[in-house]
């Protein structure tokens, strides 16, 4: 008989365990962990190399899809992307670094049709919109960024849920897209009017705050304005010729 009287012994917990060893099947099965680890490293021409190799790696939707699998990848490279923008124009900015890092974020918000990749970069990064502006406002922020950083934010304005959830919350992101309609380079203007024809198709005429509504309908306006007017003066250049 032991001290308890005859009651068996308390079963030992394993839940820790398990959580451990579901922890250590994650990082065994990232095949990007190191690769990762190298476009975050002090190395600006191993990043390089690193963040061309991982857009490679990330051909298709099933590669996309196991990379944001797992959590830290996708905070990794909201990372780089934020040390990136902090960076711009000081000597320690890397543009390549840069472009890459918004490039693969913009096709892992593109492959996933859910809220899940947009609401894991929110959490990785709270001021990730202002960074966005940050590019947007910048004076040395190369066009080709620009373009990429609208790609990325039209992505994620696809889906309806996030942009009501998350994006609205920031009218000076919106605000400084529609000013870059009225940019004479035409891949930056048409990023900016997909952005607001998903805006469009999101059929905000249905929502209850006036104020939101108000909102995006002066943007779509301008925006319908801005694109009417980049038309004229193309046809101009066009009959100048």
């Amino acid at each position: 008989m032991s001290e308890r009287g005859g009651q068996p012994p308390p079963k030992k917990r394993r839940t820790n365990d398990r959580q451990r060893s579901k922890s250590a099947d994650l990082t065994v099965n990232n095949e990007y962990e190191d690769v990762v680890g190298k476009l975050k490293g002090a190395d600006k021409e191993s990043a390089v190399k690193a963040a061309k190799k991982l857009k490679q790696m990330l051909s298709n939707a099933t590669k996309i899809g196991g990379f944001v699998a797992h959590r830290r990848n996708l905070e990794d490279l909201v990372s780089v992307f934020s040390r990136e923008t902090s960076l711009l124009g000081t000597s320690m900015y890397h543009e390549d670094i840069h472009r890459y890092s918004i490039s693969i974020l913009a096709n892992c918000c593109y492959t996933d049709k859910t809220t899940s990749t947009g609401n894991q970069i929110r959490r990785a990064s709270r001021s990730f919109l202002d960074q966005a502006v940050r590019i947007f406002e910048s004076t040395t922020s190369n066009i080709e960024i620009r373009v990429s950083t609208c790609r990325l934010i039209g992505n994620l304005c696809n889906n309806k849920e996030l942009v009501t959830s998350w994006l609205s919350s920031n009218t000076i992101l919106f605000d400084r897209i529609a000013l870059l309609l009225e940019s004479t380079n035409e891949n930056i203007v048409t990023q900016c009017l997909r952005i607001f024809l998903f805006l469009s198709n999101h059929s905000f005429t249905r929502v209850s705050n006036r104020a939101l509504l108000d909102f995006f309908t002066f943007f779509l306006i301008r925006a319908r304005l801005h694109y009417l007017h980049f038309y004229y003066l193309l046809n101009q250049e066009e009959r100048e010729c």
